[in-house]
């Protein structure tokens, strides 16, 4: 059948002088590169941090500049300020978080020439692309202490579950939105295969990603019981000099937290023929 389509759209063109066509529309592809949180414990933006971090995708496009594409994406986010050996004073305050990031997106895409997988007068085999969207995440931080693991989010270790402040006691959403946005470049390699070289942020809403926002809570507004042990101040501050003084700065909540994602793709193009209408 697909052959027989082949050879009538032929006829029309070369009898019948009318342009047939190949379209290029649907697009599935995956990604693999790293993951960079970017928030109190990463002031600096350092790429030291950086993690894994992976993805699937499908881009539909509108013609040869625009497309939207929806994708879903995962990854891991570390960071440490044991690390940062530039602030003595973070280093001093020695809080850590994990987190696994899972997220569904969906963006619009512009192309800044003419792009397809078959070269012509008027396209090109690559092109650099600027793309914005919005999408939903769910992040979990989490951290260790003496060999256990803790979901910070449940510690409350600024003040957020404590009892004595019910109007802070429901904690922070852990799946909340954001705007990705973002540039890369689109290399063709075939008719059917695209090499894809990306690079994107994220503008969240939200300044927990890393549980770190505010101010130290009262000791006894933190309250973590495991087997008898109230754990919930040891977790709110791991400094070896105990400098979680009460009302003290803790991090920076003007910033909101951010995180990246850097990877190389691939897409696969679905090509179909276009018949055009002679009657």
């Amino acid at each position: 059948m697909r052959k027989s389509l082949k050879i009538f759209c032929l006829l029309l063109s070369i009898g019948w002088g009318i342009n047939t066509s190949i379209a290029q529309e649907n697009e599935f592809g995956f990604w693999a590169g790293t993951a960079v949180y970017l928030g109190d414990l990463n002031p600096n933006m350092s790429f030291k941090n950086a993690r894994w971090g992976s993805g699937v995708f499908y881009r539909y496009n509108l013609n040869n500049r625009m497309a939207f594409r929806g994708e879903f994406n995962y990854g891991f986010l570390d960071a440490a300020d044991k690390r940062i050996k530039r602030y003595p004073y973070l280093q001093a305050r020695n809080l850590s978080f994990q987190t696994h990031i899972a997220e569904l997106a969906a963006t619009f895409e512009i192309n800044f020439f003419k792009y397809s997988l078959t070269k012509s007068r008027d396209t090109k085999l690559w092109t650099p692309y600027i793309f914005i969207g919005g999408s939903l995440f769910y992040y979990n931080p989490y951290t260790q202490l003496n060999g256990n693991k803790y979901t910070l989010e449940s510690v409350g270790t600024e003040g957020q579950k404590s009892a004595n402040r019910p109007t802070r006691n429901r904690g922070y959403d852990q799946y909340t939105f954001a705007i990705p946005y973002g540039l890369g470049v689109k290399i063709a390699l075939n008719r059917n295969w695209a090499l894809n070289i990306e690079a994107s942020s994220r503008i969240t809403f939200i300044d927990y990603l890393d549980d770190v926002s505010g101010n130290y809570a009262e000791y006894e507004d933190v309250n973590y019981f495991v087997n008898g042990v109230n754990v919930g101040p040891l977790l709110a501050d791991k400094s070896k000099d105990k400098i979680g003084i009460p009302g003290k700065q803790r991090g920076t909540s003007k910033d909101k937290d951010r995180f990246m994602f850097v990877g190389v793709g691939l897409t696969y193009t679905i090509n179909t023929i276009k018949c055009p209408k002679v009657f």
